[in-house]
C-alpha cells in the first residue's frame, strides 16, 4: 500500500501511506506555506540528515490550495495536531516556523525533519523515511485538532482578524 521514493545521489528513501490511494503522494498547502518552504530551500539548511532531500520532495510533491477551500484535516502553519513517531505514544504540537516561536513540549518545528513531515498531511496519514543506516522511522498524523484557516484566523494577505493572535 505504501509508495516509495528515492531521491538521486542519497540513501535517504520515503513511504507514503494513506486512507485513499489517490492521496499517498499528495501534500495540500497554502501559498504561504509553499513560501515558506520555498525561503528555506533558497537557503540551502543544514542541520538534521535528509532534511533537504525531504523539502525537495514536499516542494515536488505538494498541491497548493487556497486557505478557504483547504479541509480542516490538513496540517498548516500554526495548526495543533495530534500525531505519532514511529510506534511512540501520541504527541500534541503546534507547528511553528522556528527556534523563535518555539515553546519547550508545545511545539514543534519545521526546521526539524518530524516538522517538516508534518505539514500538508491529512488525518491518518503516515509518512515513514529511512537514513542509511538507521531504522525505519515514521510520522502519523491521528488528527488535526486546530487548524487556523478553518478557523478563519487569517485572511487576506495573512493578516490576522482583529482581536486574534496568530502563534
Amino acid at each position: 500500500m505504501a509508495s516509495r521514493l528515492v531521491p538521486r545521489r542519497s540513501s535517504f528513501w520515503f513511504a507514503m501511506e494513506a486512507v485513499e490511494m489517490s492521496e499517498q503522494s499528495k501534500f495540500l498547502m497554502t501559498d504561504r506555506d509553499y513560501a515558506i518552504l520555498r525561503g528555506i530551500s533558497l537557503h540551502r539548511p543544514t542541520g538534521q540528515r535528509g532534511y533537504y532531500a525531504l523539502l525537495r520532495h514536499k516542494l515536488t510533491a505538494a498541491v497548493i490550495v487556497p486557505p478557504d477551500d483547504l479541509d480542516p484535516d490538513v496540517v498548516t502553519m500554526n495548526s495543533m495536531v495530534r500525531y505519532r513517531l514511529s510506534e511512540g505514544r501520541p504527541l500534541e504540537h503546534r507547528l511553528v516556523i522556528g527556534p523563535a516561536r518555539e515553546v519547550i513540549g508545545q511545539t514543534v518545528s519545521l526546521r526539524s525533519i518530524h516538522g517538516l513531515a508534518l505539514l500538508g498531511m491529512r488525518d491518518d496519514q503516515a509518512f515513514e523515511f529511512v537514513l542509511d543506516d538507521m531504522p525505519l522511522a515514521s510520522v502519523r498524523v491521528e488528527t488535526v485538532m486546530f487548524q487556523p484557516e478553518a478557523d478563519a484566523e487569517i485572511v487576506a494577505q495573512g493578516r490576522a482578524r482583529s482581536g486574534a493572535a496568530l502563534f
